[in-house]
């Protein structure tokens, strides 16, 4: 069985992003953002204002905690992960958001903190 950091670095292969980037990518969120791996699940995020998700947030750039009111899910995989990112984010924002793909095209979903802590409460 695969842990979900192995997916999340083979997800990183397939699409491009690469081992050595994705090692990078790994260091620089320890550094700047927040990482959560555990044998249920694995969760990459990274505080950014909200007004640079669409352009800025495919980039590494590390903003001052009062600019930032969104926090930037880079990847998440296994069981739980929406609940479990809940759980460890060291503050909430006023907003979260991500990426999602489906049927080759990727889409960014935003949703305000509050109605991700619902959404999450309906998923226990």
């Amino acid at each position: 069985m695969n842990s979900p950091i192995k997916t999340a670095g083979h997800w990183a292969i397939s699409s491009g992003t690469g081992r050595d980037n994705f090692n990078h990518v790994l260091a620089w969120h320890l550094q700047h953002g927040l990482i959560w791996s555990g044998d249920d699940c694995f969760v990459m995020a990274r505080p950014i204002p909200s007004q640079f998700v669409k352009e800025k947030a495919g980039e590494l750039i590390s903003w001052e905690k009062n600019e930032c009111d969104m926090w930037y899910v880079w990847y998440a995989a296994g069981k739980n992960m929406l609940i479990r990112f809940l759980e460890v984010a060291p503050y909430p924002l006023p907003y979260v958001a991500w990426h999602r793909e489906k049927l080759g095209l990727e889409k960014l979903k935003t949703w305000t903190w509050d109605h991700y802590r619902k959404v999450c409460k309906k998923l226990k």
